[in-house]
């Protein structure tokens, strides 16, 4: 019976053959261009909207470990919602239909609560402005907007020209009037700042308390002039309408996508036992949030979490198979929890070997804990008890985030002799299938050659992929499969139907992944 060994090498990407990539730079690679020219190799997408993400943002080790354990794109917030504004999805949302269906039998208004940025970490304007075509579609005028600047996830004094930008957006769309505005440092407080943060949000949206000011463009304007160093996040409370103020009956809608930010403003409308501040009860509202802010309390929420069917390693459980997943504690949580698509718990006949973090520097070591990980995949084999075994090597992605490229050359001569010693136990176990290729890029891009400064983040990069068994060996690969390997055929949903094939099991109907092989 066929068996698995999937190696994560994380944070390894495909980089430029340039002074920027330590594994271009690394003397000691025969081991990594002997796979390459004698074994299939692929190149995968891991970033961006092919593993759920926005449009061209780099991949991240949870969202890339998700992909590759439960063979599906679970798009995260801010492109679901934005692809649902597109397809027309977002028009027929039951939830924002039971927000204007409230407001129309009270003869009420409706409140958008939100961040109003030129970035998409938190909420988006795209949002914003689809909220107002909204209403504007289903005829209702009667919508009043309480927002948040930014200065964080947008320029510290952008806000009044978003604001400029909406007021026009605004007039286009016949809907919508702003009723107050704060700084986020009040309305997304996350530091449990209750009553010196949330509860001021709080009264501005519901009391009204802040300072009335009747052009509110004008007075940004004055404390922009007077104050280089002002941050829009520090905006005190601003009252622009008065007559927008959440008043009985009401449907208020928090259109942030990013729930942490969120939880105490929101806990402060839904909660009935607050012990905080006191409150003023209004009476009758309805309300709702984009995304579920508040996991201990049931209310509607127009984009609920996604519920996750199956991963690969719940199959592999019900088929009475074992497996292992060995990793060191500061990637575990990706192996295990993400990998089995946010199932906590080990399955039926299925072990996590973490391994506790190196007690040494990362200069002095800067493999960490690779060395261990090695011999428990070894000893693992030898053991000959598991169907598949999934490791994590977490050096790449820590040293890469180092800026450090002299650490990640020796880091890639490390794996070159880590990974043959794999290589040569199992290559003559026919029945042994191992995978190499990583969750994101990072150690591929080490320098920004247009200005000689580090480069310590995470990249758009695809990902290598190697399939390595006696029996897929390759002599000589044609210039024809060279040709089609320098290109990007697959993306990280397909290393778990590859995972299922190889074992000879069988691929859920709603994996979105292809086999590989």
């Amino acid at each position: 019976m066929n068996k698995v060994l999937l190696i994560i090498l994380d944070g390894w990407g495909e980089g430029k053959k340039d002074y920027s990539n330590p594994i271009y730079l690394a003397k000691e690679k025969d081991f990594f261009e002997f796979i390459r020219e004698h074994f299939p190799f692929y190149l995968l997408q891991a970033s961006g909207i092919a593993v759920g993400l926005p449009w061209k943002e780099a991949g991240n080790s949870e969202v890339g470990h998700l992909c590759m354990g439960t063979g599906k794109v679970y798009y995260q917030n801010y492109p679901r919602i934005t692809l649902s504004i597109k397809n027309g999805q977002f028009f027929e949302n039951e939830v924002l239909i039971s927000c204007l269906n409230h407001a129309n039998k009270y003869k009420s208004r409706v409140h958008l609560i939100g961040l109003l940025t030129s970035g998409i970490v938190h909420a988006s304007y795209e949002h914003l402005i689809a909220l107002l075509e909204f209403f504007k579609k289903n005829n209702f005028k009667n919508v009043y907007l309480h927002l948040f600047l930014d200065g964080r996830d947008s320029p510290p004094q952008s806000g009044l020209d978003l604001l400029l930008k909406l007021e026009k957006d605004i007039e286009r769309i016949g809907v919508g009037k702003i009723a107050t505005l704060c700084g986020r440092t009040y309305g997304m407080d996350k530091n449990e700042y209750w009553k010196i943060k949330t509860q001021v949000a709080f009264y501005l949206i519901t009391e009204g308390v802040g300072k009335e000011v009747s052009d509110y463009k004008e007075y940004i304007k004055k404390i922009y002039e007077s104050n280089i160093n002002f941050i829009d996040e520090n905006l005190e409370p601003l009252v622009i309408d008065k007559e927008g103020i959440v008043k009985d009956n009401d449907a208020i809608f928090f259109f942030n996508f990013r729930a942490d930010s969120m939880y105490q403003l929101a806990k402060a409308f839904l909660e009935i036992e607050f012990p905080y501040f006191q409150r003023t009860s209004k009476n009758n509202l309805f309300i709702a949030s984009m995304t579920k802010y508040l996991e201990e309390i049931d209310y509607p929420v127009a984009f609920p979490p996604i519920k996750i069917k199956t991963s690969i390693s719940k199959i592999i459980a019900e088929n009475k198979l074992l497996q292992l997943k060995i990793s060191e504690k500061y990637k575990a949580y990706h192996l295990t929890y993400f990998f089995n698509g946010f199932i906590n718990e080990p399955h039926p006949g299925e072990y996590w070997k973490i391994i506790p973090s190196s007690e040494k520097n990362f200069r002095e070591n800067p493999m960490l804990q690779s060395k261990l990980i090695t011999e428990f995949i070894l000893n693992a084999i030898k053991e000959g008890s598991y169907s598949f075994i999934a490791a994590n090597y977490s050096a790449p992605d820590i040293i890469g985030h180092t800026g450090d490229i002299n650490l990640a050359i020796k880091v890639v001569e490390g794996f070159n002799n880590e990974l043959k010693k794999i290589y040569n136990e199992i290559i003559d176990r026919t029945e042994w299938f191992m995978i190499i290729t990583s969750d994101h890029g990072n150690i591929e891009n080490m320098i920004n050659l247009k200005t000689g400064e580090p480069q310590t983040t995470h990249d758009v990069n695809p990902v290598p992929c190697y399939i390595i068994n006696k029996k897929l060996y390759i002599e000589t690969k044609t210039a024809d499969l060279k040709i089609k390997e320098e290109s990007v055929r697959g993306s990280l949903i397909d290393i778990a139907p590859t995972i299922l094939k190889l074992l000879n099991l069988p691929i859920p109907e709603d994996f979105e992944g292809k086999s590989l092989v």
